[in-house]
């Protein structure tokens, strides 16, 4: 993609999807293999970011189907949620 606004192609959208599994799988993987190496603190953001990461991935998943991918991977999930997603079911809805 060269410019923000520009909606990014089938084939970007497959590789970030792609991209995405893999470095989900890497951190699911590094945090049991470090398991007692990190802090409790450690372990804890380490989760939640392979939470965020999942959720990330749930919601392309659920747009891709019920809404729109137009967004960016650093939006807010609550806009996300809301702009692209929430908008076209309320849309369906009140067809």
């Amino acid at each position: 993609m060269t410019d923000d606004d520009e909606k990014p192609s089938d084939r970007e959208l497959a590789y970030m999807a792609g991209r995405g599994m893999a470095y989900r799988f890497m951190l699911a993987f590094l945090l049991k293999e470090l398991g007692e190496e990190l802090s409790a603190a450690e372990r804890r953001y380490v989760g939640l970011v392979a939470q965020l990461e999942e959720t990330r991935a749930a919601l392309r998943r659920v747009c891709e189907e019920h809404g729109d991918n137009d967004w960016r991977d650093d939006l807010h999930l609550a806009d996300v949620v809301e702009k692209h997603l929430g908008r076209h079911l309320d849309a369906a809805r009140d067809k």
